[in-house]
């Protein structure tokens, strides 16, 4: 939290200093600077809400049941992508989708078929 607290005003200080090189009108400063007076403290609230969410316990078990979705979402995408490459590998192959269907049913009644596809992959890798 203070770590992005610090880059918001070191960011801040860097596109003011800048910004402000640039001609402007008296009265295009001011409305620059206003705008830019808007966004800070938009943010800075933002930050500050964040903040307090620290200390509340529901945000913080929601907060790591999301973050258990997430990591099970993206390892289901990586599955499925490794059963996409293994069909399409088969496909390439020749097989028709009648020796398919028996491999996918092998697939999933065998755990020797599973650990000598995976040993291949394995070797395909590397």
């Amino acid at each position: 939290m203070i770590k992005r607290l610090f880059k918001l005003h070191i960011g801040l200080i860097k596109f003011l200093n800048k910004e402000l090189r640039n001609k402007r009108t008296p009265k295009e400063l001011i409305i620059f600077l206003r705008d830019i007076g808007k966004q800070y403290f938009n943010v800075l609230f933002q930050e500050s809400k964040n903040l307090f969410l620290i200390f509340d316990k529901q945000y913080q078990e929601q907060k790591k049941k999301h973050k258990q979705y997430d990591e099970l979402r993206e390892k289901l995408q990586l599955a499925i992508k490794i059963l996409k490459y293994i069909d399409d590998r088969m496909e390439k192959q020749g097989l028709n989708r009648q020796r398919r269907r028996q491999f996918w049913s092998d697939f999933y009644k065998s755990g020797q078929v599973r650990q000598d596809l995976f040993d291949d992959l394995l070797k395909e890798i590397k």
